[in-house]
């Protein structure tokens, strides 16, 4: 039998944790080409993927599944995400025209600004600043996840996890796609879903909150709407741990050990709004991955 069938959480060696971080992610392929090239030089190109465990949320989410889908062949789905990253436009994410604009954004800030007055009609709700609808097409052209069933029976890959968080419930869920023994965890308002990853978990990952409409999705016979996984993720390395990885690593986009020095006695300027937003969006979606290494660490030092 294959030997998904005796898949056992024990068993799988090295998993990749794929932060989110919006266009950061691009980061990430860059590291995946170096290791990409370290196991050319060291004659390994032919083995398997060296991360039979992928895991990833929001704008990681889409390089971990990436990953997934080519684990047969781990350095051309390096290739294959590089390609994408490199020819990349704003135009793939959301609609950049003026119409596309005007009819989503200009609407939106004009219905905040009147202070919702016109929610009274129902067509009239706002969703979101922006229409995220080019990135369905993109993912659903460059992301056979089809083939994911086919690999975890193969063996050659072990599971993908990604992560959303859901404005219905206001839990953090975890989608896993992996073998049929590997069972479902829950800790206090988070859980994990064992389900057929798709390409709309990928979107509901990656739904920055305003930004982009939350994708919709059932989970347990009841209809969820849910949005960026990076929000309320107090363990990213978590997901990684229950799927029964044994070597965890981590490709983040954050700044964990860099602090601006100030010369000694000099006045800082006042912040400027889009320090504020930089400084709120990494507290909610980036800072966290470093906490949570540093707590793996202490447990392990402590162990």
């Amino acid at each position: 039998m294959s030997p998904a069938l005796h898949y056992s959480p024990h068993s799988a060696s090295t998993a990749i944790v794929l932060s989110g971080g919006g266009a950061r992610a691009a980061y990430q392929v860059g590291v995946l080409q170096a290791l990409s090239r370290l196991r050319q030089n060291a004659g390994a190109d032919h083995e398997p993927t060296p991360f039979p465990i992928a895991v990833g949320t929001s704008a990681g989410a889409i390089n971990a599944a990436g990953l997934a889908c080519g684990a047969d062949h781990f350095d051309l789905a390096v290739q294959r995400l590089s390609r994408v990253w490199r020819n990349f436009s704003t135009s793939q994410v959301y609609r950049a025209d003026a119409f596309g604009v005007m009819r989503s954004g200009a609407r939106w800030l004009s219905l905040l600004t009147l202070g919702w007055a016109l929610t009274r009609w129902h067509h009239s709700k706002p969703r979101s600043l922006l229409d995220n609808a080019p990135l369905l097409e993109l993912l659903q052209a460059e992301l056979p996840l089809e083939k994911i069933p086919h690999l975890l029976h193969s063996g050659k890959l072990s599971a993908l996890a990604i992560t959303a968080s859901s404005y219905t419930t206001g839990e953090h869920i975890t989608f896993y796609e992996a073998g049929p023994h590997v069972p479902a965890w829950s800790r206090t308002q988070r859980r994990a879903i064992q389900d057929r990853i798709s390409h709309q978990h990928l979107m509901a990952s990656s739904s920055i909150p305003f930004i982009f409409a939350p994708a919709e999705l059932m989970l347990r016979g009841q209809y969820n709407y849910l949005g960026d996984g990076a929000m309320r993720q107090t363990a990213p390395l978590a997901p990684a741990v229950h799927l029964g990885a044994q070597r965890i690593v981590v490709v983040g986009v954050g700044r964990s050990h860099e602090v601006l020095n100030l010369p000694q006695g000099e006045h800082p300027p006042f912040p400027s709004l889009a320090q504020v937003a930089g400084h709120a969006l990494s507290t909610i979606f980036l800072d966290a991955l470093s906490v949570d290494v540093e707590r793996a660490q202490r447990i392990n030092h402590t162990l």
